[in-house]
């Protein structure tokens, strides 16, 4: 559970609601760090695209290998994320 103020799925609204039926839709969940920044709708929306571009496509390795190394790290790290 956050400290941070969010709002709940049952309370959102517009472009914050939309984002949530978004992952709902595609993991089954919204998960915990999307929460985060919902007081901020155009924040969520800044952080995705940022996370995306840096996640997958910065690379020349392609999406499998970078999925990969992801996972390797996070799990050297214990990151729940």
């Amino acid at each position: 559970m956050a400290w941070i103020k969010t709002i709940d799925e049952s309370e959102a609204t517009g472009e914050v609601k939309e984002h949530y039926e978004m992952f709902r839709k595609t993991r089954g969940y919204v998960p915990n760090i999307v929460k985060i920044y919902s007081i901020k709708a155009k924040l969520m929306l800044a952080y995705r695209a940022f996370s995306r571009t840096v996640t997958f496509g910065g690379s020349s390795l392609g999406r499998k290998r970078e999925e990969m190394l992801a996972v390797v790290i996070s799990s050297l790290l214990k990151c729940r994320y």
